[in-house]
């Protein structure tokens, strides 16, 4: 055999060599990718969706913080000042003077009744019965009087004196004096469709704009009168609603301060609670649902109050938050392991009116 029959005998080998090789690659690779693709699909098939159920609703009223009473004081009409007794910003207790004022015309009134006084006195010097009877009369006009003549203003209630300066460039009236309490509380307005939610000492978390502060408090007054002067804040694009006074009286006055602009957040507790119709699971007379409970099946039996095709309305087994499984299998086991994979996870949305209105200066934030 030549050198050249060899050299081609040689090159054929190898040729086919090469060709099983590259071929039991190939193979290799299809097979791996089609064991990858059939393992993927069975994790797939073995995954759940998860349903959360949504949290209580909560409603969002803007307003101010306000005294819990404020009165001005002015003299009469006829009366002038006679003594101030206050200064700005004094503090003073229940009781306490304020001004006294004096009324011209009865002083001048009583020096007329002293006049005919002292000449009826100096005309009786046989000490006239008729006379006496007169004079007894005129010092029974002139004590009445004296009471009219000056009159004390008290304060009615403990709280803050403000002096009120009239503007020289304003003829707008003006009182002499403001007395504010030293107890403050919210004023603000909910809407008609949030009204029939909120009850009389429920709980309330408010923020205050300003300095992010988190204070407490519970609701002391709801109006069942629409309110004539809508508060700017409180209406959110909702100008078509009317709006209802709301009070909220805080459960620590300290840091309060009077005109400051706050929110404050209601929590809706209902105790019925709405899951998809999916969910649950009917043996006999027992209604019940799987739960998702840190990874493992725990079985929850329920009652039911109303139901339909996609939604039932359940009134006790479940909790706000909890996570349940929405489509179940018969077959699942309490205690076996939740394998949700990348299978979605629904919830049953944001609850209507977890948002900041729209007009409020700052965004408030719930924590």
């Amino acid at each position: 055999m030549s050198f050249f029959e060899k050299f081609k005998n040689k090159k054929v080998i190898v040729s086919v060599g090469v060709f099983v090789i590259v071929s039991l690659g190939i193979g290799g690779w299809f097979y791996n990718k089609n064991k990858l693709n059939n393992d993927q699909m069975g994790e797939m098939e073995n995954t759940v969706e998860t349903y959360t159920i949504a949290d209580d609703e909560k409603i969002f009223i803007n307003g101010v913080i306000v005294p819990s009473k404020s009165e001005d004081f002015n003299p009469s009409s006829e009366g002038k000042i006679s003594k101030l007794n206050v200064t700005n910003g004094k503090l003073i207790k229940e009781g306490d003077l304020l001004f006294t004022t004096k009324n011209e015309s009865v002083l001048d009134e009583i020096d007329g009744l002293k006049d005919q006084l002292s000449e009826l006195k100096k005309s009786n010097t046989a000490n006239d019965p008729l006379i006496n009877t007169e004079i007894k009369k005129l010092n029974a006009q002139i004590s009445a009087l004296d009471k009219k003549a000056y009159v004390n203003t008290y304060a009615p209630f403990e709280g803050k004196v403000y002096l009120n300066d009239k503007s020289e460039n304003s003829d707008e009236q003006t009182s002499l004096l403001t007395l504010q309490s030293n107890e403050f509380y919210m004023k603000g307005q909910a809407s008609e469709q949030d009204l029939p939610k909120l009850q009389i000492d429920d709980p309330v978390d408010v923020l205050v704009f300003s300095n992010d502060k988190k204070l407490t408090g519970r609701i002391s007054f709801i109006s069942d009168r629409p309110s004539t002067t809508p508060n700017d804040m409180s209406t959110g694009g909702q100008e078509n609603l009317s709006h209802y006074d709301i009070n909220i009286a805080f459960e620590n006055q300290e840091n309060l301060v009077n005109g400051f602009h706050v929110q404050a957040s209601i929590k809706v507790h209902d105790k019925l609670t709405k899951i998809p119709t999916s969910a649950i699971i009917k043996k006999e007379k027992e209604s019940y649902v799987f739960k998702d409970l840190n990874g493992i099946l725990k079985k929850e039996v329920i009652q039911i109050s109303s139901e339909n095709a996609e939604f039932t309305v359940v009134s006790s087994g479940l909790d706000k938050n909890d996570i349940i499984i929405r489509y179940p299998d018969e077959s699942m086991e309490e205690g076996a392991p939740v394998n949700t994979g990348n299978a979605p996870v629904s919830e049953e949305g944001t609850p209507k009116g977890d948002e900041v209105v729209p007009n409020a200066p700052k965004e408030g934030v719930e924590q």
